[in-house]
C-alpha cells in the first residue's frame, strides 16, 4: 500500500516541460498594425523574427488539429494553402543558390525543421533565434480560448504578449474593404451594403472586436505586468513614442528621434473609399457597449472614450 501511495505521489510531482523562446507573441486582432510592428521590430538589431511572418502554432493546433506532414501538403485550407506558397519560394531560391554556390545551410535546416517537423512545443521554441530578442506574430492568435491561454502559460511561462487594438468601428471598415474589394479587385463603390454587412456581422469578426474580454482573457493567466497593450491611434499620431513603447516592454533600445521619419513609412496602404454613412451609424450603435467596456477597464487610455465621442 506504502509504495502504492509513493508512486502515486511521484506522478504528481512530474514538471511540465517549460520553454524560454519565443519572449513574445502578438496576438492582433486584424487590421490593428500588427505588419507595422513586424516589418519595424524586424529591422531593431536586437530583434529576429523567423522568416515565415505567421507561424499560427496556437491556432493551428487548437483549431485544425494535428495534421501530418503529408496532410498538410494534401490540405485545401487557407492556412496550409499559404504555408505551401512559403515552402515553394525557399525551396526555390535554394535551388537557385545551389546553383550560384551560396547555399545557406542554416537557413536550409531550418526550413527542413519548419517544413516536416512535427509539430510540438519543442518544435516551436526550436524555430526562434536564442541570442537575440525573438517572437511570433499571428493576428489568429486573438481567437484562442481561455483553455488555450492556460496552455501557453504553462509551457511558455516568461512569454510576453503584446495586444494591438483599433477604434472597431474603422477595423471593421478596414477588414470589409480589404477582404471585398482588394482581393476581388474592386473599388469600395462597387461593393453592395449587403455585402459589407454580411462580411461584418460574422460572428468571429464580431468575437474579434471585444477587446475587453480580449485583453482580460490574457491578464487573467499572464497578468497585467506581462501584457502590453498598444492603440492604432498612438501609431498614427505618435508613431516613435508608440515604437518606444514596444522597445521598453521587450527589453531593447529605443529608438532616437532620427528614426522618426522612417517610421512615419506606410506598411501596407488599403483601399481608398469613405464608410457609408448608415454603415456607420449601424456600426456605432454595435460597438458602443464593447467600447464602453474596454474604456472600464483602460480607464488612464484616452482612446476608447474618444471613440464613443466620435
Amino acid at each position: 500500500m506504502a509504495f502504492h501511495r509513493f508512486r502515486r505521489n511521484h506522478k504528481h510531482t512530474v514538471k511540465k516541460e517549460t520553454f524560454n523562446k519565443p519572449d513574445f507573441i502578438g496576438i492582433g486582432p486584424p487590421k490593428t498594425g500588427t505588419t507595422w510592428i513586424y516589418r519595424n521590430l524586424q529591422q531593431h538589431p536586437q530583434v529576429c523574427f523567423p522568416l515565415d511572418k505567421e507561424i499560427r502554432y496556437f491556432w493551428e493546433k487548437r483549431y485544425l488539429g494535428n495534421y501530418n506532414m503529408v496532410s498538410r501538403l494534401l490540405s485545401k485550407h487557407w492556412h496550409f494553402l499559404g504555408k505551401k506558397h512559403f515552402y515553394r519560394q525557399q525551396l526555390k531560391k535554394h535551388a537557385a543558390d545551389i546553383i550560384k554556390g551560396k547555399l545557406d545551410k542554416s537557413q536550409l535546416r531550418w526550413d527542413l525543421r519548419y517544413f516536416v517537423g512535427k509539430r510540438t512545443n519543442r518544435w516551436y521554441s526550436s524555430l526562434f533565434h536564442d541570442a537575440q530578442v525573438s517572437g511570433d506574430i499571428s493576428a489568429k492568435y486573438c481567437e484562442l480560448p481561455p483553455s488555450i491561454i492556460y496552455n501557453i502559460k504553462a509551457a511558455f511561462p516568461d512569454l510576453k504578449i503584446i495586444i494591438t487594438v483599433r477604434n472597431p468601428i474603422e477595423r471593421d471598415w478596414s477588414r470589409a474593404k480589404m477582404n471585398l474589394c482588394m482581393r476581388t479587385n474592386r473599388s469600395a463603390d462597387e461593393v453592395p451594403i449587403r455585402e459589407f454587412l454580411h462580411h461584418i456581422n460574422d460572428p468571429l469578426q464580431k468575437r474579434s472586436n471585444d477587446y475587453a474580454r480580449l485583453i482580460e482573457s490574457w491578464r487573467n493567466v499572464f497578468g497585467t505586468e506581462r501584457v502590453l497593450v498598444l492603440f492604432y491611434d498612438e501609431l498614427q499620431d505618435q508613431p516613435l513614442t508608440y515604437f518606444n513603447q514596444l522597445c521598453k516592454f521587450l527589453g531593447i533600445q529605443k529608438a532616437s528621434e532620427d528614426h522618426s521619419e522612417k517610421l512615419k513609412e506606410v506598411v501596407f496602404r488599403g483601399v481608398e473609399g469613405d464608410m457609408p454613412i448608415e454603415l456607420k451609424i449601424l456600426l456605432t450603435k454595435q460597438h458602443k457597449n464593447s467600447i464602453a467596456r474596454l474604456a472600464k477597464l483602460l480607464p488612464k487610455t484616452v482612446y476608447p472614450q474618444l471613440w464613443l465621442e466620435d
